[in-house]
C-alpha cells in the first residue's frame, strides 16, 4: 500500500542529494583555487618587502644631485630647496582612524629649478565639504627628508581637477596633469615626507596596503571553507546512505508482513 508514496519520497532524496553533490563539485575546486591565489599573493608581498628593506638601507640620494634613473621607489630622499606656498592640492578620501580628511600635496621647488610634488602628510577634514583645510607650508630654504614615490597607474584615477581656485581637491597624484600649473619642468614621482622635516603634518605612512601576513590568513579562510564543502558533501552522502537503508528495511519489514490475501 505504501510502496508508491516511499518510492516518490526515495527519488525527490535522491534528486536533492545529486544537485548538494554537483554544487560541492563545482564549489570546491573555485575554494581551492582562490585559496592558492591568496598564497601566491603573499609570496609576492613578501618579495616586494625584502625589496624594500633593501632600499630603505641604502643611504639618501640627494636631489638635486643624484640621477633619477637610480632611485628605487622608497628610496630615502635628501631634498634642498623651498616650497611653492600657496599651491595646495587635497588629495580625497583619506582617513585616519575612523575620521575623514585629506593629505596635502605642495610644490617644492629644487634648487636646480626642478619641481618635486610633496605629500605632506594628513589633515582633517572641515565640518561641511565646502570648508578645505589648506595649510601652509613654511617658507624659505628647506632641507627635507623624503621618500620616492611612484604615482597611481589607475586608469580610472588622475589629477584633474574642476577648481578653479587654491586649495584644489583632486582624487590621485599625478604629476602629468599637475604639472600644468607650473612653467618649471615637474618630476614623474613624488615623494612623502618624512615626520620631523619641516611643513610635515600627520604622515605614519603605510607601505603595503595588504601585508603577506593577511594573505596568508584569507588563504586559510579559502581552504577552510573548501573543507567545509567537503564536510558537508560527506555528511550529505552519509545521510543520504542511512535513509536509503532505512528505507530498504521498512520495505522488507513491510514485505514479510504482508498476508497473500492482501
Amino acid at each position: 500500500m505504501n510502496s508508491q508514496p516511499t518510492s516518490a519520497a526515495s527519488q525527490c532524496s535522491t534528486a536533492f542529494h545529486w544537485k548538494v553533490t554537483l554544487l560541492c563539485l563545482l564549489t570546491f575546486p573555485v575554494l581551492m583555487a582562490l585559496g592558492f591565489w591568496q598564497l601566491d599573493r603573499a609570496e609576492q608581498k613578501r618579495a616586494r618587502e625584502a625589496a624594500l628593506d633593501a632600499v630603505r638601507t641604502q643611504p639618501p640620494a640627494s636631489l638635486p644631485g643624484t640621477d633619477l634613473a637610480e632611485i628605487e621607489e622608497q628610496r630615502r630622499l635628501l631634498l634642498q630647496g623651498h616650497y611653492l606656498t600657496g599651491h595646495n592640492w587635497l588629495l580625497d578620501n583619506r582617513q585616519r582612524d575612523g575620521q575623514v580628511g585629506y593629505e596635502v600635496i605642495t610644490p617644492f621647488e629644487l634648487s636646480d629649478g626642478r619641481i618635486l610634488l610633496i605629500n605632506r602628510g594628513w589633515v582633517a577634514a572641515g565640518e561641511r565639504r565646502a570648508d578645505r583645510p589648506d595649510p601652509l607650508a613654511p617658507e624659505g630654504e628647506h632641507t627635507l627628508f623624503a621618500r620616492w614615490q611612484a604615482p597611481s597607474d589607475h586608469p580610472l584615477l588622475d589629477g584633474r581637477t574642476a577648481d578653479a581656485g587654491w586649495p584644489k581637491v583632486i582624487v590621485a597624484i599625478d604629476p602629468e596633469v599637475m604639472a600644468g600649473a607650473f612653467e618649471s619642468p615637474v618630476l614623474d614621482h613624488y615623494a612623502r615626507l618624512d615626520d620631523g622635516s619641516p611643513g610635515a603634518l600627520i604622515t605614519g605612512w603605510q607601505d603595503l596596503e595588504v601585508s603577506a601576513a593577511k594573505h596568508l590568513g584569507y588563504a586559510v579562510q579559502w581552504f577552510a571553507m573548501a573543507a567545509a564543502v567537503v564536510i558537508w558533501l560527506l555528511v550529505t552522502l552519509m545521510g543520504l546512505r542511512k535513509r536509503r537503508r532505512t528505507t530498504t528495511a521498512n520495505s522488507a519489514e513491510c514485505g514479510s508482513g504482508s498476508s497473500p490475501n492482501d
